[in-house]
């Protein structure tokens, strides 16, 4: 799980760390919460994504350290001034926006607000899985996180096979409803840690943390045998046991379509020694996967592990 992830998991569970690291609450118990909050602030990104959380703006660890720090200091200036408590996040929006000019305009939003804007950013609408701005975001965060503990994680792309046979057969509101159940597949098939995205068009990408190629192999048997269930079969018309509606062609032309999945998977740090080349080994193997037949999986050969699983 992400730094990001966490300090998320905190705040749904009522604990918002800007305002305890930002002074204006205090934390009175339990001992364990204030454990937590001692192993985050040794994280050198720990500025990064508090800031990011208040402005949705990545800034370099030092910058983000340094903002952090002035804004405390604008704080305390306003306080004195006013003669009142001031709320950190005021003084964050008058420090950024009236002092530094870092941020301009902004606009101010309620949480709930927030988080449904968020939720179009984030969330592919057809598959309701993360997108593929998220998926950018997240992967280097990973690799980072992964590298700074010296830790293993995985990634997998998938790329369906023989879907142009749905969209023909069946047309694009099908091939749609195919999408979003490949992607509840997935999501079942995977761990609540892991993330899942929209690649491309029937493209998924899977991030593993902490996970080495061995692991990440078996959870891709588990994703390609679940798509392999799916079949668009005109006698049945039904995609596994959803009904289907059709567009322009009769059950009767048709032809019964049964999907499956290509997958490849790479390694951090045995395959590479960053994000974007991490996304090149996988998206080679997938590839890989295809031409030597479909169905099936090949994995990177990390950690000694052969390099034609399938």
């Amino acid at each position: 799980m992400s730094l990001f992830q966490e300090l998320l998991k905190l705040e749904e569970q009522g604990i918002d760390l800007i305002e305890i690291l930002g002074q204006d609450s205090h934390l009175s118990s339990p001992l364990e919460l204030q454990d937590v909050v001692r192993t985050l602030r040794r994280e050198s990104d720990l500025y990064v994504e508090l800031l990011y959380m208040l402005t949705h703006r990545r800034f370099p660890a030092a910058q983000a350290r340094t903002l952090w720090q002035a804004i405390q200091k604008n704080k305390r200036r306003m306080e004195d001034g006013l003669g009142r408590a001031v709320l950190f996040r005021v003084a964050a929006a008058d420090y950024l926006h009236a002092k530094s000019g870092i941020l301009k305009g902004i606009r101010i939003l309620a949480k709930p607000e927030m988080d449904q804007l968020l939720s179009y950013v984030h969330v592919d609408e057809v598959t309701s899985v993360f997108s593929r701005r998220y998926f950018n975001e997240a992967l280097a965060s990973e690799v980072q996180r992964a590298r700074r503990y010296g830790s293993s994680m995985s990634l997998l792309v998938l790329d369906l096979d023989n879907f142009k046979d749905v969209n023909e057969n069946y047309g694009h509101v099908e091939g749609d409803t195919v999408l979003r159940q490949t992607g509840r597949l997935i999501r079942d098939s995977t761990r609540q840690t892991d993330l899942v995205c929209r690649y491309g068009g029937d493209e998924f990408a899977v991030i593993l943390p902490e996970t080495h190629n061995s692991e990440a192999y078996t959870l891709a048997e588990r994703i390609r045998t679940s798509i392999g269930r799916i079949v668009m079969d005109p006698a049945v018309t039904e995609i596994s046991n959803g009904p289907l509606s059709g567009e322009d062609l009769e059950p009767a032309d048709r032809d019964r379509v049964t999907l499956s999945a290509s997958i490849g998977g790479a390694t951090f740090p045995g395959d590479c020694d960053e994000g974007d080349e991490l996304v090149r080994v996988a998206d080679r193997l997938c590839l890989e996967a295809k031409r030597l037949g479909k169905n099936r999986i090949r994995m990177s050969g990390a950690n000694g592990k052969p390099e034609s699983w399938s």
